[in-house]
């Protein structure tokens, strides 16, 4: 057999089967641990709020509504105010 018939079939048969892409995984994609989340929930776990002291229920004031405003006064007169009003004159704007 020659070299040149050799190359030959090596290269129709590299064409004649397609080529096949294969995906791996990998143990360690899984393995990876989100340091920051981690250090969070650890924080959070740890958190004891501290205790109110007296001294802060203090510090709050006494709720003390405004005076109620004065209920306005009404004219008792009303009839002589509207009698003295229809009793001027028009006046006439142009």
């Amino acid at each position: 057999m020659s070299i040149a018939r050799v190359a030959l079939s090596s290269i129709s048969f590299k064409a004649a089967v397609p080529s096949i892409a294969a995906r791996s995984f990998s143990a360690a994609a899984v393995m990876q641990k989100d340091v920051v989340q981690d250090l969070f929930i650890k924080e959070l776990k740890g958190y004891k709020p501290a205790p109110v002291a007296a001294a802060d229920e203090s510090a709050v004031k006494e709720l003390k509504l405004p005076a109620a405003p004065a209920v306005p006064e009404v004219d008792a007169d009303l009839s002589q105010q509207l009698a003295a009003y229809d009793a001027e004159p028009e006046e006439a704007t142009q």
